[in-house]
């Protein structure tokens, strides 16, 4: 008796080591659930506890464990994941600890009550005098992108002599007026073909963002999807938004990844474009997903942006879109670059790392949500959002066509318990007047098919294309081929 006494204890002094049992890690979870989606909004039908193990970035002296979980949810009403105006994939993926391949059952449209999401999870536990405490959901591991394809691999087409000396063709008896109206439309149309024929061969070379960011990853899995249906797109690596749309302008890139507040001004020619000149042939194929300004400061720090002053704030990299919104944003506030004690220009993932070893007091970044190189750090350091004053987001929208006003909703992030006023701009997905009609129609359609699978490809920002936003381009033209790509077949 003595020997089953003290194995019996033994097990359970092995359990506790293994951080928090099954029934606790339901109930955490169920709440986290209950707290961000609202009570009525799903229900765990199926769990299992799948192990832990020590969470090796855990501070010195305390003691963390990460546990696995496999889930099974059950919508109780209809709801569309995709919506920008609630907590959707964003918050969801973050409360449930899950990378973006952790989670299935998405349905684009929306999905209805019943259905059910299948889940592959972890949450952090910390070891305290009151037993094993909650601590917040795991970061995801950020999926591999494309290395870089070199833009200079995208030649410019260029048409043959042969077909040159046949534009100046016409038919006998017209004019000049007339002819010159048959050789604009006519290399128009053989622009548009030869374009194709190339492009056939080499595949639309799409203009993203750095290997960190949002835009690669979203880019790479569109890649992958579109090679599912024998359409060949190159994603290339950048510095970001605002070059992308000097590259696509150059011709240098197909197709190009952008703000929808720095197209606006690259279509019109204004702030960092007023040197070129407006950018008339710029055309909007879709409207993606929301990019919110994200102002990421430690749980410490100041607690109101006007509080920045004198401190030592990241910005951003420079030619990112992201950067000159980052630079409006202070100025609504009434600040300057020389009112910082340092204004750094780090891409996210090293601005983070400046920021956990106390190099830097905050950073200012524009990305889709939830941005996994920030959901990571959250591991690491306590960090908040801070929202962005009323006023300045009244002026923001008034100076900077192409925002909107956003919420961060709760959850979006761990440890962020409320929502943050902020503003947003939309990734849009661009190309030039010269792409042919037939040639957007397919890449729209591909990209708004039912059951993609944007998730198990890496990307959550994918998973947020909606088609009730697609058609919105804050004032930009949308290319010709858009219209008949949501047309009934």
């Amino acid at each position: 008796m003595p020997r089953i006494l003290l194995l019996g204890l033994c097990l359970l002094l092995a359990a506790c080591g293994r951080g928090p049992d099954s029934n606790t890690l339901r109930t955490d979870l169920e709440q986290r659930l209950q707290q961000t989606l609202g009570a009525d909004s799903l229900r765990i039908v199926e769990f299992r506890r799948q192990g832990s193990a020590t969470d090796a970035r855990a501070p010195a002296g305390s003691e963390r464990r990460v546990v696995y979980f496999d889930a099974t949810l059950e919508l109780l009403q209809d709801r569309d994941f995709a919506r920008w105006d609630v907590p959707g994939i964003a918050s969801l993926v973050s409360l449930l600890g899950a990378g973006p391949r952790g989670l299935s059952g998405i349905e684009s449209g929306g999905n209805q009550a019943g259905d059910r999401l299948r889940v592959h999870g972890s949450l952090i536990y910390q070891a305290s005098a009151d037993g094993w405490q909650l601590a917040t959901p795991q970061g995801f591991s950020p999926t591999t992108v494309a290395q870089p394809v070199s833009a200079a691999d995208t030649q410019r087409e260029q048409l043959i002599s042969a077909i040159s000396t046949a534009l100046h063709l016409s038919p006998e008896g017209t004019g000049p007026a007339e002819r010159k109206i048959i050789d604009e439309e006519m290399a128009r149309g053989l622009n548009s073909i030869e374009g194709r024929i190339a492009r056939s061969h080499h595949g639309y070379a799409l203009a993203s963002g750095p290997e960190s960011g949002q835009y690669s990853r979203f880019a790479e899995a569109l890649a992958k999807l579109a090679a599912e249906h024998r359409i060949l797109i190159r994603p290339l690596l950048t510095e970001g938004g605002k070059t992308n749309l000097d590259m696509l302008r150059e011709g240098s890139s197909s197709l190009a990844l952008s703000q929808s507040d720095v197209a606006w001004q690259a279509f019109n020619g204004t702030a960092p474009f007023a040197e070129r000149g407006a950018y008339s042939g710029l055309r909007v194929l879709a409207n993606l997903y929301p990019e919110p300004v994200q102002v990421l400061v430690r749980a410490d720090g100041p607690q109101d942006i006007r509080q920045l002053r004198g401190k030592r704030i990241n910005l951003g990299l420079p030619g990112s879109a992201s950067r000159d919104t980052a630079l409006a944003v202070l100025a609504a506030h009434d600040l300057q670059v020389a009112d910082l004690a340092a204004a750094s220009s780090l891409d996210l993932q090293a601005a983070l790392t400046a920021l956990r070893d106390g190099r830097i007091d905050g950073l200012i970044q524009v990305i889709g949500l939830p941005a996994d190189a920030i959901r990571a750090a959250s591991e690491d350091l306590h960090l908040r959002l801070l929202p962005l004053q009323p006023e300045a987001i009244q002026r923001l929208l008034q100076s900077r066509p192409g925002s909107l006003p956003f919420s961060i909703a709760a959850g979006s992030y761990p440890q962020q318990p409320e929502a943050v006023s902020t503003l947003a701009v939309s990734s849009l997905l661009l190309g030039d007047a010269s792409l042919a009609s037939k040639e957007v129609e397919a890449l729209v359609r591909l990209l708004f098919e039912p059951n993609l699978g944007w998730l198990q490809l890496g990307s959550v920002q994918g998973a947020q294309i909606s088609a009730q936003q697609a058609l919105h381009s804050y004032g930009l033209p949308l290319h010709d081929g858009v219209a008949a790509a949501f047309e009934k077949p």
